[in-house]
């Protein structure tokens, strides 16, 4: 595994994320309001980006592994590389909660720590101008993303009231009690993941001494 074919993987998946967001798109009709249907597909993308996030953590990971293989002449034995990475693939494969927490230990665990390279700049909506995403604001969000995909997979009667939605995002009072799944959340949810994506490998790119994918 090295960074071009971690690279390439997400973006295979998140590829199906925005063939579901097109398929939203077209289907709309003449009617106004909300569609059973599409609000599915709002969640179809959730659900997908969030596994392509968790996907791609483990290949880099991995790909973070092979690439710090010892060559000829090294002070780390390969027997000891053997045992570091043995344990630290066996992790790979437990990893099934990519939130913030568990994508630092994993990593960490290769040798590399991404969270400081979460940082950003957007816009910060209306009248507001650019702002600055901290690698907090990245935790947060995560973790956030994380909840509303185990509501999805899991079935629950109500979504979690999280300021990753727009429903409650952009309450003035109390948020809603099962927010809904806009097509607006599914397209960020979607950007959110492919930054960090792209934040964690540019950064692993230059720790491990290779080109960026």
């Amino acid at each position: 595994m090295d960074l071009v074919e971690a690279k390439a993987g997400f973006e295979r998946a998140t590829k199906h994320c925005d063939n579901l967001i097109t398929v939203h798109r077209g289907h709309g009709g003449p009617g106004a309001g909300r569609r059973a249907e599409e609000v599915s597909l709002n969640r179809a993308v959730i659900v997908l980006t969030v596994a392509s996030w968790q996907s791609a953590v483990q290949d880099m990971t991995e790909a973070a592994l092979d690439l710090s293989a010892p060559g000829g002449g090294s002070p780390l034995s390969a027997q000891s590389y053997n045992v570091v990475a043995g344990r630290v693939r066996a992790e790979i494969g437990a990893f099934s909660t990519p939130n913030a927490q568990n994508t630092r230990k994993l990593m960490i665990a290769a040798g590399f720590d991404p969270r400081l390279l979460w940082t950003w700049q957007q816009r910060g909506g209306r009248g507001v101008g650019m702002i600055t995403k901290t690698p907090h604001d990245a935790d947060v969000r995560i973790d956030e993303w994380l909840k509303v995909r185990h509501a999805i997979a899991h079935g629950h009667a109500s979504m979690p009231q999280v300021t990753a939605l727009g429903a409650v995002r952009q309450v003035t009072g109390a948020p809603p009690v099962d927010p809904p799944i806009r097509l607006a959340d599914a397209e960020q949810c979607l950007t959110f993941f492919r930054r960090l994506t792209s934040l964690t490998l540019a950064g692993l790119a230059h720790h491990l001494g290779v080109p960026i994918p």
